[in-house]
């Protein structure tokens, strides 16, 4: 019960700044109808028990797991081994989180199937896999941080430099979507 209790108050500090700014928001610049600021508030109510679940379940559940591989992987002592699993643990954590398919479905009804949404998956995830290994090499070799972080970034700015306006905003919001509630706590227990 500690542990929901805790996750709970989590949520309700994340949920709650933004629901009473819509509610500031309602009473001062930009009155909702009234049935459209209780339908906000109810939904705000529903996202505060079923994220507080749902974190629960990844604290008894996704977080003992990750911690089981990433041990298993430290022990293994083989360099081929723990970045080959980097690559296959990252793919199949990303393309499971559950923002980034919402993202991908979207993504793919906006730009009338350009960007199908199974192609978009699979490219993000793959890309998310490589940065995990990255990140699993980063750790075994001792490679500073820092300079690990200015590597990739001036490669990310390199890119962005050369794609499209649609490109850079699709890939803005995949990366920001491939951090949802599933795939971050994986992934540092995995670390």
């Amino acid at each position: 019960m500690r542990i929901f209790t805790e996750k709970l108050r989590e949520v309700l500090q994340s949920v709650l700044p933004i629901t009473l700014l819509v509610v500031l928001l309602h009473f001062t610049l930009t009155p909702l109808e009234t049935i459209d600021l209780q339908r906000f508030l109810f939904g705000a109510f529903l996202i505060i028990i079923g994220l507080s679940i749902f974190l629960f379940g990844v604290d008894l559940g996704i977080t003992p797991i990750g911690k089981f591989l990433g041990r298993g992987l430290a022990r293994s002592n083989s360099l081929k081994y723990v970045l080959g699993m980097g690559l296959v643990l990252g793919f199949f954590i990303s393309i499971a989180e559950p923002d980034l398919h919402i993202l991908a479905a979207q993504v793919s009804e906006v730009t009338n199937g350009m960007y199908p949404k199974n192609l978009l998956l699979i490219v993000v995830s793959v890309g998310i896999a490589v940065m995990l290994t990255i990140g699993l090499f980063r750790i075994v070799y001792r490679y500073p941080l820092n300079k690990a972080f200015t590597f990739l970034y001036l490669a990310i700015f390199g890119l962005a430099y050369f794609s499209s306006n649609d490109l850079f905003a699709i890939a803005f919001d995949a990366s920001g979507s491939t951090t949802g509630a599933l795939t971050v706590p994986f992934m540092l227990a995995l670390a």
